[in-house]
Order: C-alpha cells, then structure tokens, then sequence
C-alpha cells in the first residue's frame, strides 16, 4: 500500500525504504504514519481533479512536514462518502489533518469520519478558520484511538442539503500506541466509575447545524460520545405542547405534523428558516413510516454503553416561540388554564396549577416512555419559569389552607409559596407514581430526575425554586427523586439530603462566564464534593476539537488539572501550507485570492 510516513518538525533524518518514507524520531519514540494520498479513495468515480457540483475535488497540496493530495468540497458541492483503503495492525491514535480556508469565503466547514467496523460517522466543526489574508493552515485533530487490525478503511463525509458545508482532508496521522497506552486507554473504556457526564440534547438545535435528513446523520450526534466519560443521553422530546414523537393526544402536536411550518421564500436563503423546514421534514418522513426517532436514539447510547433518558420542557406557551408556526395551541383552544398575575392580568401561558395541564403531562410522559426504551425522565423547571402564579386553584387552596380571602393578600406573602409548593409536590407525586406504574409495567424501573437551581438563587425569568413553587428538598426527602441537576450552583443541601435518600447530585456549571464549564470549573466542583456533572445543549460544543479534549476526560480530573496548569494542550494544532493547488503561499496566496476591503 502507497502509505506515506514523514516526519514532522522535530525529525531528524528520512530514511527511504521503497515506497515508503519512514520518519526517523528519538530512539523508542513512535513513528507517525501519514496517508496523504487521498486520490486513492474510493470509488474513484466520485473524485474529479477539477471542481464538479457532485464530487471530491483532488488538491495538490504541500506542508514543511507532508507533502500529498486532499480531499475538499465546497459547501455547495453535493459529495457523497468516499473511503481511503487502511490496512494497519494494532491500536493507534487517529489523528486529521483538515483545511478550514477562509480565502473560499464559504462559511464554516464541517467534516464526517468513520471507521470500516462503525456504521455511523463522527462529526468535526473545527469554527472560524485559524488562517490570515496571507497564510492558510491545515489543522491537526484527534479523530480517536482504536485498533486497526479489522478495519479496512477510514470513510469521509460532508454536510449536504438545506445545510451545506465545506469540508477538506488533507491526509490521516495514524501513531502506534504503545503495549502500555493501549492497556490504560481498555481499563479506562471498562471504567464505568469514571463515567459522570449527563450529554444533555434539546432535539431541535442539531438540525439547525448539520445536514439531518437520514436516521444515520441523527445518531452521528450520539456516536460522537463513544469512548468518552459519558454515562447519560438526556434527550428533549417535549417543548409545551409541541411533541418529538407522534402523538394521538389532540391536544398536543408533533412536530412533523401537516402545516406546523409554513413555506417561506426566504428558506434557502435564512439558516433558521432552513434548520426549522429541516426538522419538520425529518419528523414527518419519519413519523409517515412510524418510527419513533428517539427510540433510534436509545438504541444506539444503549449499543454504546450509555443510558438514555427523556426530558419534558413543561412550559406551555400560548403565543410565542415554537407557537409562532402553529395557532392552534393548546393555550389557545384552553384560554380557561392560563397563567392570572396578582394584578389579574391574564398570560399567554398555562399554569401547573390546573388539574388538566398537569395531566397533559402526565400523557406525554405515558405516550413516550410507552414508545421509548428509555431509562428516565427529566422534568426541566430551567426552561420555564413562571408555573403557575395568582390562577384560581392557587388562590382557592390559599383560602382552604388559610381561612382566609386572597383578595388582600400582598403578592410576596410567604404563605403562598407555600401553597405553591404543596400544590407541585402533589403534581411530583403523581409522576413518581406514574413513573411507578409504567415500570412495573415493562418490568424495569424508571429514574426521575429534575433539572433545576440552588434553594436561594434566581435563575432565568424565575425567582427562587419555592418562588415557583419548587420544594427540593422536600422532594428529595419523600424519595421522589433519583437525581437533581442543579444549575449554576452548588446546593448543600441537595447534596447532603440526597445521600441519605440515594438521589445523586448533578452539576451543570453554567455556560456564561466565569461558570461556563471548563477544566477550571470541573476541578473547583470536584474539591467541593461534586461527582457527576450534566452539560447543557452539549451538540453546541461537542464537535469542536479543543472543546471535546478536556469535555470527553470529565471523569479523569488528573487530565483537567494538566489542561488547566498547560493551556498549550488546548491550542488548535496549526501547521502553515507552504503550496496549495500548485501555488506558493508564502509569495502568491494574496494575489491569488480577493484581497479587496
């Protein structure tokens, strides 16, 4: 096999063996091999030399270390999977060299990887090309570690469809590992105790950045979690009313539902109009076949050794966000169980308070655990607030609680959130015991967990949890609660009550800021007693290379502390083009490309 091994900045010498350039390092150091050829993917009918709608395109291209032919696509070229034959024993390092060109003005790139045994593709968004208006770079990332022997070729993709990307492969870096590198890398893949990340999806983002329009592509977004420190998929399949399964329930609709997106002209031409015409299409291409999408989910976090569990958003909005395509609401057909303000004001939003709302969700989480091999629900009070406010079943149980009228009553008055309270704690009863139910049902248990914020801080348009009604810990003490993931804070008292009940404390650092989830934040947690962590809207952030090198460690707090003391370890892995195409860029980038202002 034509393989190319080359050196890299700190060889010494080259020594020729045939066809094959091996790269001579310090003594006992491993020596990377380079496949830098791709012209000799396959099949070859979808490579061209010159640029054509439909294929590859091969480019000459030259570093100060390798020296071979990429792979490129441009966002608006629809190609297809193309294989590089591999013919390797043993565990190495997988590494890409991609090009990410910013002189192509063609928006981000976006490429797909795969091994021969793996069925689905890993994604990488390396961002905002590195290059300058005179330098271009190719960039080194970390595809996985894996063992060779069975494979028989390395597969490349790219984003089609309504959102098309550019993607360019400049060659594959593969280093052997080392007999002792490969008996740690299987003891840490066997680990199930380093595992404590919770990979939270909201179900709807993730066609708003990649071509999704097959199951595969779905499940790439769930692939990309193999091998890391992993332990739960927290998959969203509700947003009010508004449904990722198929549902008989009328008052609630699927989102691949007839007419729940209106055309628009500006489809083609407006990334969220793409993403959410994406979205419908795929649920209703699905949803016309009978198949639960999120249960191709589970199955595949199942294969990969992960548990999977259903979150339910259970703010119903009457009149904006997701309603803005769809009028017929579930507000709107029921203006009778809208949220009322102290002042009487009526909004365009239920209220938990309401027998009939609290049994809506009730039926969601029958109708999809039903549907769903999935292991627990989440309900999310993060996106939300407020539940239920002044409406006529807080103000009549005030009154049966009290004795007294509630006309007079100040809208801060403490008691009231205690009425609040009582009225959600019976409405978390009730979903234990449903949950109780559908297990005995199936013969397995479902866990509950609540998404939820410190005991005495704000969050979002909320006030404190007991402002909305949320009594944690009460919840924690009648055992109603397998785990709180807890928001932008550490809550003693979560913690502490939930080891004498067995109800797991999970941290979500926080995405803004000082508290955005880092190595920093993670160590800081972990001194503190934090064990397990959760990471909202993960499909945000996963695909990018430095992101996912300390993200997929969240268990091994040895690698966080080394990433935190050497920042270097999380640099892009950049490498200058000395030609591309035949021309040289340290003389001729700037008057090949547009240069103007």
């Amino acid at each position: 096999m034509n393989y190319r091994i080359v050196r890299s900045r700190l060889l010494m010498s080259l020594v020729c063996c045939g066809s094959v350039v091996v790269a001579a390092c310090g003594e006992g150091a491993a020596k990377p091999i380079y496949l830098s050829d791709m012209s000799r993917c396959e099949p070859a009918n979808r490579l061209s030399k010159v640029s054509k709608p439909d294929k590859w395109r091969l480019i000459p291209f030259k570093t100060e270390a390798v020296e071979g032919i990429m792979l490129g696509a441009g966002s608006y070229v629809d190609a297809s999977e193309v294989r590089l034959p591999v013919s390797l024993k043993g565990w190495h390092e997988i590494h890409l060299g991609i090009w990410n060109p910013h002189l192509m003005y063609d928006g981000r790139a976006f490429i797909k990887a795969r091994l021969s045994s793996r069925p689905v593709f890993q994604q990488i968004d390396p961002g905002a090309s590195p290059d300058s208006q005179s330098t271009t770079f190719i960039e080194e990332v970390h595809l996985c570690d894996a063992d060779l022997s069975s494979e028989t070729y390395l597969a490349f993709a790219k984003s089609n469809g309504l959102q098309p990307r550019s993607a360019y492969v400049a060659y594959v870096k593969l280093v052997p590992m080392s007999p002792e590198r490969v008996e740690a890398e299987q003891q840490r893949r066997l680990n199930g105790q380093r595992k404590n990340l919770v990979a939270t999806f909201d179900g709807a983002s993730i066609f708003h950045f990649s071509d999704c329009t097959k199951m595969n592509h779905l499940l790439e977004w769930v692939e990309k979690l193999r091998d890391s420190d992993v332990k739960k998929v927290l998959w969203a399949v509700t947003y009010g009313d508004r449904t990722g399964f198929p549902t008989s329930n009328r008052n609630q609709t699927y989102l691949g539902e007839k007419g729940l997106i209106q055309p628009s002209s500006l489809t083609f031409g407006n990334d969220y109009q793409r993403g959410q015409r994406q979205m419908h299409e795929f649920f209703r291409q699905f949803g016309k076949k009978g198949i639960t999408v999120q249960q191709k989910v589970a199955e595949h976090a199942h294969q990969l050794g992960m548990q999977f569990d259903l979150m339910y958003r259970i703010g119903f909005l009457g009149g904006v966000g997701l309603s803005e395509f769809h009028n017929d609401n579930y507000v709107h057909k029921h203006p009778e169980v809208r949220q009322v303000t102290h002042d009487g004001r009526f909004l365009e939003k239920a209220s938990l308070a309401y027998p009939a709302v609290q049994q809506l969700v009730l039926e969601q989480i029958r109708e999809s655990c039903r549907m769903i091999d999935a292991d627990g629900i989440n309900l999310c009070f993060v996106r939300g607030p407020h539940f239920l406010l002044w409406e006529t079943p807080v103000r009549e149980a005030f009154e049966a609680r009290f004795g007294v009228s509630s006309t007079d009553v100040e809208e801060n008055d403490s008691r009231i959130k205690q009425v609040r309270a009582e009225i959600m704690t019976k409405f978390m009863q009730q979903v234990r015991a449903e949950l109780d139910r559908l297990g005995a049902e199936r013969g397995r248990p479902f866990t509950l967990s609540a998404w939820v914020w410190p005991h005495d801080q704000n969050v979002w348009l909320g006030k404190k949890p007991l402002d909305e009604g949320l009594d944690v810990e009460t919840w924690i003490k009648l055992g109603l609660l397998d785990s709180v993931i807890c928001q932008e804070g550490i809550d003693r008292s979560y913690m502490e009550l939930g080891k004498k009940s067995g109800c797991e404390f999970v941290l979500f650092t926080g995405y803004r800021g000082e508290k955005s989830m880092s190595p920093s934040t993670l160590l800081d947690a972990h001194q503190r007693g934090v064990a397990s962590f959760a990471y909202w809207d993960i499909d945000a952030v996963q695909n990018h290379p430095t992101t996912w090198l300390w993200l997929r460690q969240t268990g091994n707090m040895e690698a966080q502390r080394s990433f935190l003391t050497n920042p270097a370890l999380l640099r892009r892995q950049l490498t200058p083009l000395l030609m591309i195409n035949g021309i040289d860029v340290k003389v001729g980038l700037v008057d090949a490309v547009y240069s103007g202002g």
